[in-house]
């Protein structure tokens, strides 16, 4: 019998200028704000599309126990300097051998590097706290920003899926990029 590994994540997260923590319930207006916003949704083929939709994910969200051994984290992300949603973002972890990030900003801080910073902190705490082997994630294919992010962060493209996701009658195409804990491990 093969022992599961134990599946931790010491929160909050902490980089130079973001704090990455459990989303909790004060988070309500600025969750139904991100999601609800044109630049913020136009990339993602899942998740909420509207304030009300928002405010129901978040609410699913909540709701799910917070154990200290568990598959996914959904979390929450602001300035060390000032409380207050900023963005989101999620971890999720499928084997020890994988585990996959997705990540969202509000407008307002893109361009900043805290994107390339947040995606390094989940991958550092994909590696080093959860111990997988490969981290992916999926990227809508014209979502050029965010491919660039990934790539500055260490991820490479690995394929394309067609049709991986419909929404709203909508097919999704995306990229699939991943990076290795060893490839990780030798980036300068």
């Amino acid at each position: 019998m093969v022992a599961r590994s134990v599946r931790t994540l010491s929160l909050p997260l902490h980089t130079p200028r973001l704090l990455i923590r459990d989303l909790e319930p004060r988070d309500e207006d600025a969750y139904a704000a991100l999601y609800a916003n044109r630049q913020v949704h136009r990339h993602l083929p899942f998740g909420a599309r509207d304030q009300a939709g928002a405010r129901r994910q978040l609410a699913g969200i909540l709701a799910a126990p917070k154990r200290a051994r568990r598959d996914a984290w959904e979390l929450g992300v602001e300035l060390q300097v000032s409380p207050g949603l900023i963005g989101a973002c999620d971890l999720t972890w499928h084997s020890s051998r994988e585990a996959e990030i997705g990540y969202l900003l509000d407008p307002a801080y893109w361009g900043t590097g805290l994107g390339i910073e947040l995606v390094r902190a989940l991958l550092a705490a994909a590696f080093t706290e959860l111990g997988v082997a490969r981290v992916l994630a999926h990227v809508e294919v014209s979502n050029r920003r965010s491919i660039e992010l990934l790539e500055r962060a260490g991820l490479a493209w690995e394929a394309t899926l067609r049709r991986f996701a419909q929404v709203d009658s909508r097919w999704w195409d995306v990229h699939l990029y991943s990076v290795t804990r060893e490839q990780w491990n030798s980036d300068p």
